[in-house]
């Protein structure tokens, strides 16, 4: 009697175990791998230099300047924020790329842009996405294992308008 009631709070216990588990894993995690190997946003692709001659001929100069522990934030024109590495070899290698803002004209390299519908995010990238929710947003991400890269579409209101678009390394923090 005793062997049984040992049973059965260790499978109690392991089921809890697997269901808390389940809860806390990412949704990055389970998503299948989408090729986001010519992905920008305006024109622009992780890996790439706030410092190139490229970059500086169509951003100019920064607007604004924000620095973090980990990489520095940048404000530029047309509504292009970066996030960079802030020291060492690798300093001005763009790591993050959001846009925001209602009149922004900025696009992926498919041509979302902020305005549009979950319905043509998902039309032009396809259904292999993962969901999650951030801040009062409904994000509709993809993710490419092959170049670590994830690319979310940030969608608010009830018709699913996309707010914000964010193609990061998939090392950000």
């Amino acid at each position: 009697m005793r062997t049984k009631k040992i049973v059965w709070s260790t499978a109690i216990g392991l089921t809890a175990v697997v269901i808390t588990s389940c809860l806390l894993i990412r949704p990055q995690v389970l998503a299948r791998s989408t090729d986001l190997s010519a992905e920008s946003v305006g024109g622009v692709k992780i890996g790439g230099n706030i410092g190139s001659s490229s970059f500086k001929s169509r951003y100019q100069e920064p607007l604004d300047m924000q620095d973090n522990t980990l990489y520095d934030y940048y404000e530029w024109g047309n509504g292009l924020r970066t996030a960079s590495v802030s020291t060492g070899l690798e300093k001005g290698t763009i790591m993050r790329l959001i846009i925001s803002g209602p009149d922004n004209t900025l696009t992926t390299a498919k041509g979302i842009h902020i305005g549009d519908s979950k319905e043509k995010v998902l039309a032009l990238y396809g259904h292999t996405y993962y969901k999650s929710g951030e801040q009062g947003a409904d994000i509709i991400g993809y993710i490419d294992r092959k170049q670590n890269l994830t690319l979310e579409f940030w969608c608010v209101n009830s018709s699913g308008e996309v707010a914000e678009i964010r193609l990061d390394d998939s090392g950000v923090r």
